[in-house]
């Protein structure tokens, strides 16, 4: 099987930052900061602590993924879904932003699990992913960047079982790519991408900011998930 990278957006048991202090000097800063980051778990009745406590927690965890420290990182991660348990969504606006923090958690835990070779512990963190991108998909239907969040999580989530059960993956490509592409003209700047079988529009696209130029990227590798599982031509879907 042909190795497929995980779209940019899972562990049975939650590591606190303690537990991790055995790592390299150069991982010592971020230890500190996550540290720091738990004490301050213990003053949530401050305004808005609470908020901030998890872009902080995000913002950690991926550079300890980046720097290679799952573990310090799967901490992070985790530390959002405490500060905002599941059931939080709600139809205020603010509900959705907190959403869409907690709905990354998951699916970067899982990216987690994928960089780390099990893609079986990967697969509750991406659905659950899924599952929180699409209510708020179905509370505000035009949120150009939940969608190419929800489509980058459905892409891993097909990654994950590419390698045991190709017609769920292929399931899950098809649907990743259904969410990303556009399949009507957006406007009349629109041009239509033959190789990504898609309407773009720089204009449109920009409703989600920088991340909305990254939605043909996203549909590449979606695409090459497709070629990577080998199916015959028959049973490919159509364009």
């Amino acid at each position: 099987m042909v190795s497929v990278s995980s779209c940019d957006q899972c562990k049975t048991r939650s590591t606190d930052s303690h537990s991790v202090m055995n790592q390299s000097h150069s991982d010592a800063p971020f230890v500190i900061r996550s540290q720091w980051l738990d004490v301050k778990m213990l003053l949530l009745w401050l305004p808005g602590l609470r908020k901030k406590l998890a872009y902080e927690s995000f913002d950690l965890g991926r550079e300890c993924r980046t720097k290679g420290n799952t573990a310090l990182a799967k901490c992070n991660f985790r530390r959002i879904q405490t500060l905002f348990p599941d059931g939080f969504l709600t139809t205020s606006k603010n509900s959705w932003e907190i959403s869409k923090l907690v709905a990354a958690s998951h699916n970067y835990l899982g990216m987690l699990c994928l960089d780390t070779g099990r893609p079986s512990e990967a697969r509750p963190s991406f659905d659950r992913a899924i599952e929180i991108r699409k209510e708020i998909s179905r509370l505000c239907p035009d949120d150009r960047e939940n969608q190419i969040y929800l489509g980058g999580a459905l892409c891993n989530r097909a990654h994950s079982v590419a390698d045991t059960d190709a017609a769920a993956a292929l399931a899950f490509y098809e649907e990743s790519l259904k969410v990303l592409r556009q399949p009507e003209k957006t406007c009349e700047c629109s041009y239509w991408d033959e190789q990504r079988q898609s309407w773009w529009c720089s204009q449109f696209e920009a409703r989600a900011g920088a991340l909305g130029l990254l939605a043909p990227q996203f549909v590449d590798n979606a695409m090459r998930g497709l070629d990577s599982l080998g199916l015959p031509a028959a049973q490919q879907p159509a364009s």
